[in-house]
């Protein structure tokens, strides 16, 4: 791991889950846990796919729940939905699940949020393929510390993929400091 003289360490969690993976013998029982939560996530995607879709696509079918918290309401489906749980193409919400979402938890294709799920991810504790973030996780990281299979950050971790860090830099394949 390379680190400047003097400098504190990055986030510790990325930090071990970085190192974790870069031992192969040890990646196993680290990967497991991972799977099970990937493999229910996606089986719990692949269960509301079909209403998503069905809302999605049928603009004349939209729905708004009289129950209002602070002017919005509680639960919103269709092409263009706003709530506080809102699920369509372009959702807008607490809780946003769409196509392109905006929200405290956004999950979908493109999402901003303070924690987005999704393909390409902007925002706090960003979780995608492409996550971009103050803290960001993914297969392409980019943020003041991130984590994922290419990270570029202040702090980087890659566990075995390349990491590029301005004060730290961890990565398997190849470290690099910035600057």
């Amino acid at each position: 791991m390379l680190t400047r003289p003097g400098s504190t360490p990055g986030p510790a969690w990325m930090r071990n889950i970085s190192d974790s993976l870069a031992n192969p013998d040890h990646a196993h029982t680290i990967m497991m846990p991972f799977w099970a939560f990937f493999l229910v996530y996606m089986l719990g995607i692949l269960i509301l796919i079909h209403f998503v879709t069905a809302v999605a696509f049928s603009p004349q079918n939209a729905y708004e729940s009289s129950t209002r918290i602070a002017g919005l309401p509680l639960f919103s489906y269709g092409s263009a939905a706003h709530g506080i749980i809102a699920i369509g193409i372009r959702a807008t919400g607490v809780i946003a699940i769409g196509a392109l979402a905006a929200g405290f938890l956004a999950i979908g294709g493109v999402t901003v949020g303070v924690i987005p799920i999704g393909g390409v991810s902007l925002g706090f504790l960003a979780i995608a393929g492409v996550a971009i973030g103050w803290r960001a996780v993914g297969g392409l990281a980019v943020g003041h510390a991130a984590l994922g299979g290419l990270a570029v950050g202040k702090y980087a971790y890659a566990g075995n993929g390349v990491a590029y860090g301005s004060v730290e830099a961890s990565g398997r394949q190849r470290e690099h400091l910035i600057g």
